[in-house]
This record gives C-alpha cells, structure tokens and sequence, in this order.
C-alpha cells in the first residue's frame, strides 16, 4: 500500500475560480465543481427571458449585451441591477475511484462520495449611464463579470493501482474569485434598420486562493485525515490582481415592423496568475519552507460570440426572443496545457448554449404590466481528463454534465421609471435579480 501524490494540485484551484460565468456546470480535480461566470446578460428583463436578449437589446443593459441596441433608446437613461446568487456546489470528498472497499477504517463504500459548497453572493451587478443623440448613443457601465466563492475538502480517496491500493493525498482548498468590468459603449444607425455598436471595457480582476494537501503515514492509511499542521505536505496559492482591457462589439438589424436580428462577440479577460508551492513539516524529502514552484501563469477566460432573432407582435403585446451563442472554453485549457498541467492532461470544450424567452405585456394597464418566462440550455463543458490523464483524473475530470436553467420575472413600466424582477433556477446555482431604470 502507498500513498500516490499526482501532483495536480497546484493547478486545482485554477480549476475552481475558472469556475464561473453564470451557471456552468464542470469537474475539477478534486470534485465537481461549477463555473460561474456571469456570461450571461445583465439586467433582470434579460435574465427572465431566459437570457435571449441580443436581437430586442432595448434597454441600457444593451452596453454589454449588445452595444448596437443602444441606438433604440430614446431618452438618457440610469440603470442599476441588484442580483443575489446562491450556489450549491457538489465535489468529491471520498471513496472509490476503482477497486472494492475493503471495511478498513474509512473505506467502507464502492464509488465516489460527494460534500457540498453551500455560499450566497449579494450586490450590485449591474449599473449604467446612457445618453442617446440624433441617430447615435453612448452608455458607460460597470458590471460584475464574476463573483464567486468555494471551500472544498478530499479525505480519503481510494483506488488500486498494480494490484495495490493507493490513495489520493487529502486536499483543503479555499477559492475566492472576482471580476469587474468598466466599460464605454456606442451605437450609429447607419440606416433605419441598421445599427452597429462597439465597446471598450476596462476588466479588474482579483483572485486569492489556498490549497494545503497532507501527507499520511503508512500505519494510518484507511484512517480519516486530522488535518494537522505537522502533516501540511505543501501549501499552494493563487494570487491574481489583473487589469486589461476588452472589446466587444454587436449588430442590430429590423428586418421589418416585426422581426430583428442581433448579433455580437464579446472578448474573455486575461489573467496573469501567480502560482506558488511550498513545502511543508509532512513532506520528507525537501526542508520546511522550500518554495517548489514560484510563476506567473496566464489564464485566457472565454470569448463568447452569438446570433439571436426576436418577433414583436404588431400590436407590441407579445414578444418571442431566441438566442444562439457560442462560449470557448476551450481557451482555459488550451493557455494552462503545458505550464500548470501536463500536455494533454486536461480539456475544456466549447459550449453552444440555446436560450428562449417570451413575454406578454397589459398595454392598457397602469402601471403597464409585462410577464415573462424563459429557460436556456447549457451543454456539458467541464473540464476533462485528456489521453496522459492518470485513474484519479479520469475519474474526476468527467467533463461535466448538461443543464437547464428557467427563469420568470415581471416589470412595470411607469412614465418615467421601471421596475423589473427576474428568477433563474437550476441544480448547481440559482438567482434573483432587481433592476431600476429611470428615463429623463
């Protein structure tokens, strides 16, 4: 019997603060884990209609959305969103990636045992200034791109290797991840169908991050964990502090009085990554203290581009959005393969999400009254073992599972003000939106 140390968790936390925009379900080294960027378009009316946004664009959410529809308002516009979300977070704690149990000490099941991250984020998502001209608008912005928080822990992971039971070593890991854009947006209307718009987002970007692993001795190799300072193998930490600057750009074209098509592409922050390991009382074979690892490591965050079509009833009661769009995940493994992990040890795969909303407005109401439902598609994306992967990561690089978000809300529109409330649940992550605008 022996205990293995893959040697990946340097690279683990990377894993769990690329964990995201906005409802990604993946599998981290240690877990599943879920990306929670929040790729997905602000504002509580977008969020309740499912996030098919990108052909109405009619509001000043539009700044990041889709730049090109800021050319629909009609008046300068303020705007705030508020958002609540609240994660639930499973990953792997212990069992049996291969082999049986054997009723010693703590292997007592076949299979995998899963703990979960349980945290809830509150505050302002979301706020904006428009002003439009004569066939021309500008809007500046700010807007959390990502804001997220997970603690996990491995005590006891077991498997057989050349007819000997080996077990992974025991990890704590604490994650906290954050991403700020400040952006300027404009539109021209080329024609009266026609309009493209472009924009310039300054991003900020902090990350701090812990990771300690624990060794084990022989005689207490079934046995749980204490979690001791004598026993610290290494301790790795993640620090970020980036800053750059983006762009994103979008098209708005009314193909006549009832359907309109937008389109857009947004580009991914970048992060330099400073990645160190140190070495701990538990380890044998270098003194207490000795720094291992010491780098800068650049993280490309996802690029997204979609396509999305919309159909406005004559009498503006009725409104049927749909939205194709396209993330490349890809990129996170494609700027770690070979500087944290092994080639071809991991994989991301792009991800082509389908979103759909409709709402039906009381016209004749006062306040005006508008419902709204939606649901958008999120496919499996999560990191994957690659073909040099080991039977720890390939039990736990699984790529993730497909999920499907549904959202409501309702908003009432005033004079000059409106009010809207949008709802989003799914297994890994729910959310609650409140946005003010205010025209004058």
């Amino acid at each position: 019997m022996r205990t293995i140390h893959p040697r990946l968790h340097a690279s683990y936390l990377i894993l769990l603060l690329v964990a995201c925009c906005i409802a990604q379900s993946a599998s981290a080294q240690e877990g599943t884990v879920t990306f929670e960027f929040n790729i997905s378009n602000p504002g509580a009316r977008s969020m309740a209609l499912g996030g098919a946004f990108a052909a109405l664009a009619d509001d000043a959410t539009a700044a990041f959305a889709n730049p090109a529809g800021l050319t629909q308002l009609y008046r300068p516009e303020l705007s705030a969103e508020g958002r609540s979300w609240s994660y639930d977070t499973p990953f792997v704690t212990a069992g049996r990636v291969s082999g049986s149990a054997t009723g010693e000490g703590i292997d007592t099941a076949d299979g995998l045992r899963f703990g979960r991250s349980q945290s809830d984020v509150t505050g302002l998502s979301f706020a904006s200034f428009s002003y439009p001209g004569d066939r021309w608008s500008v809007a500046l912005y700010r807007h959390t791109w990502a804001d997220f928080s997970l603690n996990s822990q491995v005590n006891g992971l077991f498997g057989v290797e050349e007819g000997e039971d080996v077990r992974s070593e025991d990890v704590t890991s604490q994650t906290q991840f954050e991403v700020i854009n400040t952006g300027v947006s404009g539109a021209y209307q080329i024609t009266p169908q026609l309009s493209l718009g472009v924009g310039l987002a300054h991003y900020s970007a902090k990350m701090n991050s812990l990771s300690v692993e624990y060794a084990l001795e022989d005689e207490n190799f079934f046995q749980f964990n204490p979690y001791t300072d004598d026993l610290i193998d290494t301790t790795y930490t993640h620090r970020s502090n980036s800053s750059g600057v983006i762009a994103n750009v979008g098209m708005l074209w009314k193909i006549n009085e009832n359907w309109s098509l937008g389109g857009y592409f947004r580009q991914g922050p970048e992060l330099d990554l400073r990645v160190i390991e140190v070495t701990g009382p538990g380890q044998d074979e270098l003194p207490p203290g000795t720094v291992e690892f010491d780098q800068i490591v650049p993280l490309q965050l996802p690029d997204v581009f979609g396509l999305g079509l919309a159909y406005r009833s004559t009498d503006g009661r009725w409104v049927v959005s749909g939205e194709w769009s396209h993330v490349g995940y890809s990129s996170i493994s494609d700027s770690l393969d070979g500087r944290v992990f092994d080639q071809g040890q991991i994989s991301t795969a792009d991800a082509d999400e389908l979103h759909i909303g409709v709402e039906y407005v009381f016209i004749e109401s006062t306040p005006i009254v508008a419902l709204r439902l939606g649901a958008w598609h999120d496919p499996a994306h999560g990191v994957g073992s690659g073909p040099t992967a080991e039977q720890f990561e390939r039990a736990i690089f699984t790529g993730g599972k497909s999920q499907t978000h549904f959202t409501t809300g309702v908003g009432l529109v005033f004079e000059k003000f409106q009010i809207d409330f949008g709802l989003s649940v799914s297994d890994s992550v729910d959310i609650a939106s409140l946005s003010f605008v205010y025209g004058f």
